[in-house]
């Protein structure tokens, strides 16, 4: 976890990287975490947060813990990205293209009228 945050994002495999050890070994160390209630495990959709002091982030009115609003680190792997993810880092970016006021905006396969001089500003 960081100094400013209460959670940890981080998947097994990744786990297991950066302490070098089996994932049986992270798997028991969890279950002791969690067992012992240092740490709770928070499911964001397949990714899971392991917290420290759960009732700081799960409050609301009339102790409905219905969401969870909290600072986590998110500690990712290269070895757990795809390669396209290390091809797309290699592409040379020449511009950000910035969008100005009366631009017009193409987002995706919308036919264009072919171009006027009438669009021109000759002026």
């Amino acid at each position: 976890m960081g100094k400013t945050t209460n959670a940890v994002v981080v998947s097994y495999a990744t786990l297991c990287e950066v302490l070098q050890v089996s994932r049986p070994t992270a798997a028991r160390a969890v279950k002791k975490l969690k067992t012992d209630c240092w740490v709770d495990a928070v499911k964001i959709g397949s990714a899971t947060a392991y917290c420290v002091n759960e009732r700081v982030f799960w409050q609301s009115r009339q102790n409905q813990r219905k969401y969870a609003k909290f600072s986590a680190t998110v500690i990712a792997a290269g070895s757990e990205q795809e390669k396209e993810f290390f091809d797309r880092s290699k592409t040379k970016l020449t511009y950000i293209p910035v969008i100005q006021a009366g631009d017009s905006v193409v987002t995706g396969n919308e036919k264009l009228d072919p171009p006027d001089q009438g669009d021109l500003d000759l002026t």
